[in-house]
């Protein structure tokens, strides 16, 4: 409670009232399905695309590609394939280059195919941030994106791709926010709170935190 209102008055952002987020076991580190389901469900009504930034073997992407099928949307993977890049600033050496390598694109299509996701109900943009972004059309826009890549840099830098291309009612969903740290991604999530406007909080829990653009 105190945490909610310290970020209301630092950050000038308000929680929106929605409906609350489902009542499950969560494992951290991970994007529980029916918490997708849930979001999918607070922009049902919000016009753009899918995405997921940061997709690792896609336990939560088969879901983002299954969900976007059932609205008749396209669902994004965005992710180098090869694991992380390596660490730029202090606090990223945490995760080396190359943790949560799975082999490259056509490693992640096998993983999607042996899950009976169809081919036609996504797209892959690999490479690393902000490489990945340089070949998706300027005029896509996104509905619900998650945005799950760890290290500070590529955080701040998939934020500053995303947010504009949120439409507005739309959703971005961040994973490794702890609010007592100040390293890796939650330095560059606090960042972004501090200087962005469009955006208010929506719920948070279990190290993700859910944003919504006005």
């Amino acid at each position: 409670m105190l945490g909610n209102l310290f970020k209301q008055i630092v950050y000038g952002l308000k929680p929106r009232s929605a409906a609350a987020p489902p009542a499950v076991e969560r494992r951290t580190g991970s994007w529980h399905h029916a918490d997708l389901t849930w979001l999918s469900g607070l922009v049902s009504a919000v016009p753009g695309d899918f995405a997921e930034v940061g997709v690792f073997r896609g336990a939560a992407f088969r879901k983002v590609a299954a969900l976007a099928f059932s609205q008749d949307r396209m669902a994004h993977a965005f992710d180098s394939f090869r694991g992380m890049a390596s660490p730029r600033v202090a606090g990223d050496e945490h995760y080396a280059a190359g943790k949560f390598d799975i082999g490259g694109p056509n490693a992640f299509v096998k993983l999607m195919d042996e899950a009976g996701v169809r081919r036609d109900a996504y797209c892959l943009w690999a490479g690393f941030i902000p490489e990945c972004f340089a070949n998706a059309p300027e005029s896509l826009r996104f509905a619900l994106a998650i945005l799950d890549v760890d290290h500070y840099q590529p955080t701040v830098d998939g934020l500053k791709w995303l947010a504009p291309r949120i439409s507005p009612g739309g959703i971005i969903a961040l994973d490794d926010y702890i609010p007592a740290y100040d390293l890796l991604a939650t330095k560059a999530i606090k960042e972004f709170l501090g200087s962005e406007s469009r955006f208010d909080v929506v719920a948070e829990f279990n190290q993700q935190l859910i944003l919504r653009r006005k």
